[in-house]
């Protein structure tokens, strides 16, 4: 099958991904050890995979505000921007923490109900929060774009989506969990968090060559 060089690239970052879930499963449930590549870990390959992908997307935005000279793309960079510090620097667990001491009085650790802490509330509301203005910072790319970058930008609008149901909703429930279904819930979690983002730099990577072609023509 002869396929386009881009769908090429998207396949492989797709297939690096799916490399990383497999063997996260194997390391959750078998008695081989693949710690260094399970996505459930972080800092290690897997987690600096969607490091990758995340300063990729801000790049080709980058690249894309300078070439077509829109200021659209240029405000664009702050969500991968904000999502590679927020996974790097672990701040929703520390903002979490913060969030869960100004609401209780006790240890954040302590436990609401069933397996769910007070910090697990922090962590959520702060997610929110978030996720709230990085949809406001949406809806400005949508303002100083136009008709052909609105519909590019609302298919990747409806893969933030997608992640942000992982890494907020599943991560809620899969902390209502334990043993085997928590470990299941942590690999659907984090593993469907890769997912959306690989769609993303591929239709980025897609788009800037797509408007490299109409800028030559």
């Amino acid at each position: 099958m002869n396929l386009p060089k881009l769908d090429k690239f998207l396949l492989v970052i797709l297939g690096v991904d799916i490399i990383f879930i497999l063997l996260s499963l194997i390391d959750s449930f078998s008695g081989l050890n693949f710690n260094n590549f399970a996505v459930q870990n972080d800092n290690l390959f897997a987690e600096k995979f969607q490091y990758l992908k995340f300063i990729g997307i801000a790049y080709i935005s980058s690249l894309l505000a300078i070439r077509r000279r829109s200021s659209n793309f240029l405000v664009f960079m702050i969500i991968p921007i904000y999502l590679y510090l927020d996974d790097s620097k672990q701040l929703h667990e520390r903002f979490g923490n913060k969030i869960a001491t100004f609401l209780y009085e006790g240890s954040s650790n302590d436990i609401l109900i069933r397996y769910f802490r007070y910090q697990d509330i922090g962590e959520i509301v702060y997610m929110l929060l978030m996720g709230l203005i990085l949809l406001i910072i949406f809806l400005i790319c949508f303002k100083l774009s136009d008709l052909y970058d609105i519909i590019f930008l609302k298919k990747i609008l409806r893969l933030f989506i997608i992640f942000g149901i992982f890494a907020i909703f599943v991560d809620a429930i899969h902390m209502l969990s334990k043993g085997f279904v928590f470990d299941l819930l942590t690999l659907i979690e984090d593993g469907g968090e890769m997912i959306p983002i690989s769609l993303m730099i591929g239709y980025f990577f897609k788009y800037l060559i797509n408007n490299r072609k109409k800028y030559i023509q």
